[in-house]
């Protein structure tokens, strides 16, 4: 194993970090905050200059990255990452435990939207600010972003970029690495621009858009009020952030076929077909289950159900209303949408919609195999035969994802006695969605321990589990 090379690339990660703090800095300036606000950037950018600056002092002399320090990297980075991240917020003082701040800032980078805040009224502009900003790093990847900014380090960033990017398959959309992350981070940033502007346009205050961009881009969830959406009573900021994450959720890649002019590679895609379709079909019935709750008002009944599901399915959960009150049919909807989740290469999280296509032909292919032993039964995804190995692989992930499932909320279920909210709970961090069904609390519910394994949970499923897995096995530390 490449230590030293491990090391180097977490210290320049560690630099990028202390950079990104200069933001929320000059947030701090423009509404001139205390010293105290100040001071709390100041001390955790210091920090991460020394030992960022420490680290790049020795610098490797084998620059290749291998496919065990690649998932290395890309899990201590977002450890790391959301550690230092947090320290602005416990050393102003206004979220003082660091548990409680760990967790909120990856929920930040893993765009989850989790909070243990029951005000964030507590948060200055500048913390509020960094809070969201987080949504903005971590919604394309940490290190997708850093790979689109440092130097190329010979193979390596392959095997950085496999590990982080969401999905079954792995796919660029240029033959240089670095250009395609190049590519993807400007798709996604002119994105974020283009609904900022819309929610300023739509009667948004300028700082709001920011915040509420920031958190549509990376399907987060972070707001600037309690009440969340709501807070603008408006039916148009309702729709176009509903439209808003639904367009996060959507594959990058296809974007690009948009922009090169290959619409026939973009609208046939199936795994957007069946994203769409699961959108619009779960809108429609939920709208009339729900129906009776909003007087027989078919406007407002479609503008909730719509919000939900947009904001469920690509695990944004931006608050709007309350839930808890919803027949149990509509909450069975959601909690199935905040398992499936968005498109693979999307800023959304949760299993995904293409695997969920996967495993839906592999169970249909085996029914048919019991009808006709003899027949040749092949799995094709959008015109190509998808190999077995892949559906291998897709069928491992599914066994690993439930079994941690199901651990977790075995030892959360000893910190909550409600079904709903430990299941519900649990489903949100590890799928990355933000809100629980059954309750109206925030995570601080909870006790510290539950709370870091909800932190380290939300961490494994932005990366898909592979990569914290391999970061606590014996063998994934032994030389090479």
């Amino acid at each position: 194993m490449n230590k030293a090379m491990i090391r180097y690339l977490l210290s320049k990660l560690l630099l990028i970090e202390a950079c990104l703090l200069l933001v929320p800095v000059v947030v701090a300036v423009i509404y001139q905050e205390s010293a105290k606000v100040f001071l709390s950037l100041g001390f955790t950018i210091g920090i991460l200059a020394l030992l960022g600056g420490l680290g790049l002092f020795f610098k490797p002399k084998d620059a290749h990255i291998y496919a065990k320090e690649g998932v290395l990297i890309v899990a201590l980075c977002w450890i790391l990452w959301s550690f230092f991240g947090a320290l602005p917020f416990v050393f102003s003082g206004q979220i003082p435990d660091i548990i409680d701040a760990f967790f909120e800032v990856s929920s930040g980078f893993t765009t989850t939207g989790a909070t243990i805040l029951n005000d964030v009224g507590v948060l200055s502009h500048s913390l509020l600010f960094w809070r969201s900003f987080t949504h903005l790093i971590g919604g394309m990847g940490v290190l997708v972003f850093a790979l689109a900014i440092m130097d190329n380090a010979k193979n390596g960033h392959l095997e950085v970029m496999k590990a982080e990017v969401p999905g079954p398959v792995f796919g660029k959309v240029v033959s240089k690495l670095k250009d395609t992350a190049q590519i993807l981070y400007i798709i996604y940033l002119a994105l974020f621009a283009i609904f900022t502007f819309l929610y300023f346009l739509a009667g948004m205050p300028l700082f709001d858009s920011f915040i509420i961009g920031m958190g549509t881009a990376g399907t987060g969830g972070f707001t600037v009020y309690n009440d969340g959406i709501a807070h603008y009573n408006s039916s148009l900021i309702t729709y176009l952030v509903s439209f808003g994450v639904l367009a996060f959720g959507i594959n990058f890649n296809l974007y690009y076929y948009l922009l090169i002019r290959k619409f026939k590679s973009c609208f046939a895609d199936e795994e957007l077909r069946g994203y769409l379709t699961i959108v619009v079909v779960s809108t429609l019935l939920i709208t009339f289950n729900i129906l009776h709750l909003f007087n027989g008002n078919l406007g407002s009944s479609l503008e909730m159900s719509f919000f939900q599901v947009s904001n469920i399915i690509t695990t944004t959960g931006f608050g709007f209303g309350n839930t808890v009150e919803w027949p149990l049919f509509s909450q069975f909807i959601l909690l199935v949408l905040m398992c499936i989740g968005g498109s693979a290469g999307s800023t959304a999280g949760g299993f995904k919609v293409i695997r969920c296509m996967i495993v839906s032909r592999i169970a249909k292919n085996q029914i048919f195999s019991t009808l006709s032993p003899n027949r040749v039964l092949t799995l094709h995804v959008n015109g190509s035969v998808l190999d077995k190995d892949t559906q291998h692989k897709v069928m491992k992930y599914l066994v690993i994802y439930i079994m941690i499932i199901v651990s977790l909320i075995f030892i959360v279920s000893f910190d909550n006695n409600n079904f709903m909210t430990v299941v519900s709970g649990v489903i949100s961090c590890f799928n990355n969605i933000g809100p629980m069904l059954g309750t109206t609390d925030s995570f601080s519910i909870f006790n510290p321990l539950s709370k870091f394994l909800l932190s380290l949970a939300m961490i494994a499923g932005r990366l898909e589990i592979y990569p914290m897995l391999l970061l606590f096995l014996p063998k994934t530390w032994s030389k090479r």
